[in-house]
């Protein structure tokens, strides 16, 4: 039988029936030695051939890539069956598809390209089993791309400079995605830091990073303790959030991927939640739910909740049924993420009454994300509550139904959002009611424009 590696690089393309013999294809070794099958001629292809689909795929795009292949299967397959491979004049041979397509203008992109889609091409469909030859190891070798000594030593010079520890896709010579053009490969540039130092400034790379200036993960651990230190003394927001940046750009550039990464990203979006940063908190629970997917050890249910609440926040119905439907049943009785659970309920049911009291008692740091939008929630109730009551309701009504925490800070918000014309004064009793007529106008409005949610990093 084949083997495994022969297998994969095989070809696809059917030779004529009287060359080949359907019954002796697939017989071994042993077996054919035993049998004595004569041994069949060798897979060859002409250097004009592999140059022609080489030139096809340089300026090959990702749209036209189907058609380029189906195509050239259809000619090199004809070629074999007419037995006209060798004497057919493969540089004047142009493809149909080739005569439409725009072609790129990066050297680059192309050679990139051209690599890639050559291999893929030659192993995807030239399969040695369909073809039915049998092909030795040491020709498949005559199916990569050449490459020029220019290019060769241009690739060695640029990896000893760089010190880049190749990954496992890289030694075995096989792209595995494009990249653009505009951003940076980390695959390609993954390091490990010799710096020494425990702080540094965050500056936005915009070419390879340099090791000298990264820090390895011994010293980050280090760096980590410094700052928590520094937060809990300091509680300067604007420093720890630049440092935690850096420091999460170090784990980057070195692909460190582990309970440690987990640890950096949960604390940085603790504080972010803690200071009200949205954009800085989803840009760290976006790469933290990454890291949950490899099973790193983490607070995987406190983020879910905390998850549910952004989502929430930002009324992003889709998400938040995605992530229903992939939470389990032993995730759902867990304290932070049922009561999660229960406060989209309330929201779903229109049962301000419930959302309130829930909102007095939230675990871990959810009621940070609950501020966020809890006035709009209070807008939205009374709204509701302006329209179902006539002629007025109380303010101690109102400062207890909505969980505030006196009827000054209620009064303050009812303020911020219509006027003193609202407010009526019992005489007996010295309490202040709400005309709800006049007072639902205002908060109509600010209902409406409470419709805009603008999140700096928002998914």
């Amino acid at each position: 039988m084949l083997n495994g590696t022969q297998r994969h690089a095989a070809i696809n393309i059917k030779k004529p029936s009287n060359k080949l013999k359907p019954g002796n294809v697939f017989v071994s070794t042993e077996e054919a030695s035993s049998s004595h099958v004569p041994e069949r001629k060798k897979t060859q292809w002409p250097d004009s051939l592999k140059e022609f689909v080489g030139r096809c795929f340089e300026n090959c795009s990702d749209k036209d890539r189907p058609s380029i292949e189906k195509e050239l299967k259809e000619i090199i397959t004809k070629a074999f069956e007419d037995d006209t491979v060798f004497s057919i004049d493969w540089d004047k041979i142009e493809l149909k598809t080739l005569k439409k397509q725009r072609k790129y203008s990066k050297e680059h992109s192309q050679t990139n390209r051209k690599n890639k889609y050559y291999r893929i091409f030659l192993s995807t469909y030239f399969k040695l089993k369909e073809f039915r030859v049998k092909t030795e190891l040491s020709d498949l070798n005559t199916f990569r791309v050449s490459e020029d000594e220019h290019q060769k030593n241009k690739r060695i010079k640029r990896f000893e400079e760089t010190n880049i520890v190749k990954s496992s896709d890289e030694i075995l010579n096989v792209d595995t995605s494009f990249n653009r053009l505009d951003v940076i490969d980390w695959d390609e540039h993954t390091i490990v830091g010799r710096s020494q130092q425990l702080e540094k400034k965050y500056l936005r790379l915009t070419s390879a990073p340099n090791p000298e200036t990264v820090r390895p993960l011994s010293v980050l651990k280090k760096t980590l303790e410094f700052l928590k230190t520094k937060w809990k003394e300091e509680n300067n927001y604007i420093y720890i959030c630049d440092q935690f940046k850096s420091l999460r750009q170090d784990l980057t550039v070195q692909r460190i991927k582990n309970d440690f990464t987990v640890m950096v990203y949960e604390i940085h979006a603790r504080i972010a939640l803690e200071k009200g940063d949205l954009g800085e908190y989803n840009q760290c629970q976006t790469q933290l739910f990454s890291l949950y997917n490899y099973n790193l050890p983490g607070h995987l249910d406190e983020f879910l909740a905390y998850r549910i609440f952004y989502l929430l926040l930002t009324r992003n119905k889709t998400d938040i049924h995605e992530v229903l439907l992939k939470l389990t049943e032993e995730e759902k009785r867990n304290k932070a993420i049922k009561h999660a659970l229960d406060v989209r309920a309330t929201l779903v049911m229109s049962n301000y009454h419930s959302l309130f009291k829930l909102y007095l008692d939230v675990p871990n740091m959810g009621g940070y994300l609950m501020d966020c939008f809890i006035e709009r929630e209070r807008v939205i109730a009374l709204c509701k509550m302006f329209k179902a009551y006539r002629p007025s309701l109380s303010l101690k009504f109102l400062c207890q139904e909505l969980s505030f925490e006196n009827e000054l800070e209620c009064f303050e918000f009812l303020m911020a959002r219509s006027n003193k014309d609202i407010f009526i004064q019992d005489e007996k009793s010295k309490s202040l009611y709400i005309n709800t007529k006049d007072a639902f106008e205002y908060f109509e409005r600010a209902r409406l424009k409470d419709k805009v949610i603008d999140i700096k990093g928002q998914l």
